[in-house]
């Protein structure tokens, strides 16, 4: 199922669905995000939720389920933006009308936490939902280059900025498969529960953000204990924030996959495209894409 695509004068929700503005206080990337939006033409539609403090969270689980799903019904709002990352997607799942979004598919973009409202809703829906900025990151230094990605894949419906240019290759190979991901360890909340997308034959997009080679080491563990590596087609390490902040000086994610999964011949590609504290390319979670040893391209439709 896919969204239409945003128009100049559209409306855009923004809802809180993980942390607050206070935790960090972001307030005012809030503010220059909403300018920035606003000022490129698209009226911008704030929930009740995006002010509210519950403890660092957007409001409580119950406060955040009815505004996430006031956005799906409001057919004024043509794209829904998250508010922020976070820990607490996972809090209010269950409570969600999932026919109802069904019933109302729209564009729904963010990162982070957000994987978990990602891999839930197109499990339950089959909409493709969208991994890409969360609202305050127009409001960060880099909100002008985040915003032209932006304007091109869900006005322009280009995603050039993904496609074009050769990744490294750590592991050679081909494959096809649709895009499932990207944070990992909010992804694994998921393990064992109704809401994580399938990934039989599927490409893997991973990123982390506070992360050691010894965290990796334990999830890709579970991740091959639980048969997902026995599954996936391929995977793509996108930027891990700890890791290479500071330059190559931890051993690497994509360097751990590739000992954790040397029973396996699926190919491995890294990349910067997608990750925390940068510019983020857009990444559909469930369209078709294929690995063509260092190239990675997004081939299926994504809006309508």
């Amino acid at each position: 199922m896919l969204a239409n695509k945003l128009n100049y004068g559209d409306t855009i929700g923004v809802v809180g669905v993980a942390n607050s503005l206070e935790l960090g206080n972001k307030y005012d990337n809030f503010k220059r995000a909403e300018e920035l939006l606003k000022n490129k033409g698209f009226k911008v539609k704030k929930a009740k939720n995006v002010l509210q403090d519950y403890y660092g969270s957007a409001g409580t689980r119950e406060q955040k389920a009815e505004e996430f799903m006031n956005m799906f019904k409001d057919d004024e709002v043509k794209a829904i933006i998250c508010l922020e990352g976070g820990e607490t997607c996972n809090t209010f799942i269950d409570l969600l009308d999932y026919e109802v979004i069904k019933k109302h598919p729209k564009i729904l973009v963010g990162y982070s936490d957000i994987t978990v409202l990602l891999h839930s809703i197109y499990r339950k829906t089959g909409l493709v939902t969208f991994s890409g900025p969360n609202f305050v990151c127009f409001g960060r230094e880099y909100g002008e280059e985040q915003y032209r990605i932006f304007e091109d894949a869900f006005v322009n419906k280009k995603l050039d900025k993904f496609n074009l240019g050769n990744k490294v290759s750590i592991r050679n190979g081909k494959a096809e498969g649709k895009t499932i991901g990207t944070n990992l360890g909010s992804m694994m909340y998921l393990l064992g529960t109704e809401y994580l997308a399938e990934m039989e034959n599927n490409i893997l997009f991973i990123e982390s953000y506070r992360t050691s080679p010894n965290e990796c080491q334990r999830r890709f563990a579970h991740l091959n204990q639980f048969g997902i590596f026995n599954k996936v087609k391929g995977i793509v390490v996108g930027y891990n924030y700890d890791l290479q902040k500071n330059g190559n000086i931890y051993p690497q994610m994509e360097d751990i996959l590739e000992e954790y999964s040397k029973e396996y011949d699926f190919p491995i590609i890294k990349c910067n495209d997608f990750g925390h504290k940068i510019v983020n390319s857009i990444i559909p979670i469930g369209v078709d894409v294929k690995i063509n040893n260092n190239k990675v391209v997004i081939i299926g439709e994504f809006l309508n």
